[in-house]
């Protein structure tokens, strides 16, 4: 009988590795989309960026089989709007993808700087003559702040609260 219980406590052992995550790595677990990006950010702090922007409008779903999408959109004055994108992964997959978008990777037209404190990950981009970007990763969401035809440049200082505060409402 005791060597027995010997025989299974030590193919308990064995076996305890693989029934664990033996990487440390735990599941993926799908996100559920955010029901209204617009309501992520309230007015007063929009215009704290856009002086003078109305509410936001919504931008139509973008889903697919890796990952859902949700945006809003602020017009300001002189061409100027900040838009909030926020996406998160349904697959595995969906999530290597969403990864993306806050390595930090330049280009001769794109300036990538990695930014601490903001989300898991997070990277600020400046797009000549474009827009200026703050992504961040959390979890398995991005969310993305970009501001356009801001002269001068919207700074990351500038972009931080408002993505800290849809990060906030996830």
């Amino acid at each position: 009988m005791r060597a027995s219980c010997v025989r299974w406590l030590g193919l308990l052992v064995l076996a305890a590795p693989a029934c664990g995550s033996g990487n440390g790595a735990s599941p993926f677990m799908p996100t559920t989309p955010v029901p209204d990006a617009c309501s992520m950010l309230a007015l007063p702090d929009v215009q704290t960026l856009l002086p003078g922007a109305a509410a936001g409008m919504p931008l139509a779903p973008d889903d697919n089989t890796d990952a859902w999408t949700r945006g809003c959109e602020w017009d300001g004055s002189g061409g100027m709007a900040i838009t909030l994108i926020v996406e998160g992964a349904l697959t595995s997959n969906g999530k290597v993808v969403l990864g993306t978008v806050v390595d930090v990777t330049s280009t001769s037209t794109r300036q990538a700087t990695p930014v601490s404190g903001v989300g898991d990950k997070a990277v600020y981009l400046v797009n000549q003559g474009l827009d200026q970007i703050l992504n961040a990763l959390q979890g398995s969401i991005v969310v993305s702040l970009a501001a356009y035809n801001f002269t001068p440049e919207a700074s990351e200082a500038s972009l931080e609260p408002l993505v800290l505060e849809a990060l906030d409402k996830l």
